[in-house]
């Protein structure tokens, strides 16, 4: 269909610069600019405000960026019903999924499910658990994969998988040679931290409230947004950390990091496909959805 025009205005949109979005489409910022020139030629009108490092929406740009969005929906319903018709499966993904999804659950189910579904084209949205959330109700996902606790009664969750979270330290800390350690034991330490808004920070504040501690005690070395980069400084003896068993069992094998038993309990999440309805409105992102309920994960270690 052509609407080629449309998902570019709203990609200069959304990322509010022609550049990021030339980029995004891997095309030439020139080629950008041509399309969203024809689009306000044929308008009439003036659609951004271009300034140096920034584009705005003109009045008109606001109204057609609502319109768009609705009529490039209807566009993915109307081609997600006549290939269901047809029985072909074909067209758009848009998901969003958490670093640690991302990184080491995905890409082998998204190996598996294009060898079924070779017509299927995957957009993967990867951020912290909160914004993946916020993105199912902005409309910009129709699938979420995130970890945790998900407090938000207004989306439906279907469990996929278990986590485990442990505490990592350097070959070198001191605490190897103590443990079970206690929670004075851990307040001793810096610790390196993830980003506010992760599944895994959430975990870590329970975590500290049922131990009774005292977050203003928490030595926070540095907060990372990227669960490698948390291993690899750990790995550099700047601090211990809590971390996804996911995340790090390579390190683990390696001997460059190294387990701290804090009790018998194991501390355990779960990892939920998320959709603000039962089941995602297209038929790919419903033969997504019924893929990956099905999918056999194993814990790495």
């Amino acid at each position: 269909m052509e609407d080629h025009r449309l998902k570019a205005f709203c990609l200069v949109v959304e990322m509010k610069s022609f550049s990021k979005a030339a980029e995004a489409k891997f095309m030439t910022q020139s080629a950008m600019s041509h399309l969203i020139k024809n689009l306000e030629d044929e308008m009439g009108i003036r659609l951004f405000i271009r300034k140096a490092k920034a584009v705005i929406l003109t009045p008109a740009g606001r109204i057609l960026y609502e319109h768009a969005k609705k009529i490039l929906k209807q566009y993915e319903n109307m081609e997600g019903e006549i290939y269901a018709f047809s029985k072909k499966i074909k067209g758009p993904l848009y998901m969003g999924a958490s670093t640690i999804v991302a990184t080491y659950l995905l890409p082998q189910v998204f190996y598996n499910f294009s060898k079924n579904y070779p017509e299927v084209h995957i957009e993967l949205f990867v951020s912290n658990t909160e914004t993946i959330i916020n993105s199912l109700f902005e409309g910009k996902t129709d699938i979420g994969i995130v970890e945790g606790q998900i407090r938000n009664s207004k989306v439906y969750l279907e469990e996929i998988a278990e986590d485990e979270i442990v505490i990592i330290a350097s070959d070198e800390n001191p605490l190897l040679k103590k443990q079970p350690l206690t929670d004075q034991d851990l307040v001793s330490q810096p610790f390196i931290m993830p980003e506010v808004g992760s599944g895994i920070r959430e975990f870590i504040d329970d975590f500290f409230i049922d131990a009774k501690i005292d977050t203003k005690d928490i030595r926070v070395a540095m907060t990372l947004a990227n669960p490698e980069l948390v291993v690899q400084m750990v790995q550099a003896g700047i601090g211990i950390s809590f971390v996804s068993k996911w995340a790090v069992f390579k390190a683990i094998k390696d001997g460059s990091v190294k387990l701290l038993n804090i009790s018998d309990k194991k501390l355990k999440r779960k990892f939920y496909l998320v959709s603000m309805e039962k089941e995602p409105s297209t038929i790919v992102g419903k033969t997504f959805w019924e893929f990956t309920k099905g999918y056999r994960f194993f814990m790495p270690f």
